[in-house]
């Protein structure tokens, strides 16, 4: 009974040894999978806010995953523009990084890595930044679609 007590905690810790990369490589995908979902949502949610009347409005979640601290809306022809109350304060390759690639969405995640987006026809009224999942204001501004936090 020992014997099985023993050989059971050195199978078990091996497999927390060797499986802990695995484990932790899924964990990546999944939140890969959450940020792809996220995107291809707000893009649904610009597509279909394009197709209402001029000045019309619609209000959609941004779910933000564990692996994000925090996702900001810029407009890459102005990332300089500092935001503090709103999160958006850029440091100089933040802001190279935005304004070469055009992304208007920007995720700065937990390891302090960023992934962009450029999604079309949609700018952000003024640059900022959600560190947790809260609701946003689609505008239809004619030909682009303006993202504004409620109440502003």
């Amino acid at each position: 009974m020992v014997f099985g007590i023993i050989f059971a905690a050195i199978v078990i810790m091996l497999l927390m040894f060797f499986g802990f990369r695995y484990i932790n490589d899924w964990m990546g995908v999944s939140c890969d999978s959450q940020i792809g979902q996220q995107v291809t949502n707000l893009k649904g949610a610009v597509k279909a806010t394009l197709t209402l009347s001029k000045d019309a409005s619609q209000e959609t979640r941004i779910l933000i995953p564990g692996c994000i601290k925090k996702v900001c809306f810029v407009d890459p022809d102005h990332p300089e523009i500092n935001n503090k109350e709103g999160g958006w304060v850029p440091n100089e390759f933040l802001m190279q990084t935005v304004s070469s690639y055009k992304y208007n969405v920007v995720l700065i995640r937990s390891d302090d890595g960023i992934e962009g987006y450029d999604i079309q026809k949609f700018r952000p009224y003024v640059n900022f930044c959600l560190t947790s999942s809260e609701d946003v204001i689609l505008r239809n501004i004619g030909t682009l679609v303006e993202v504004t936090l409620p109440g502003f």
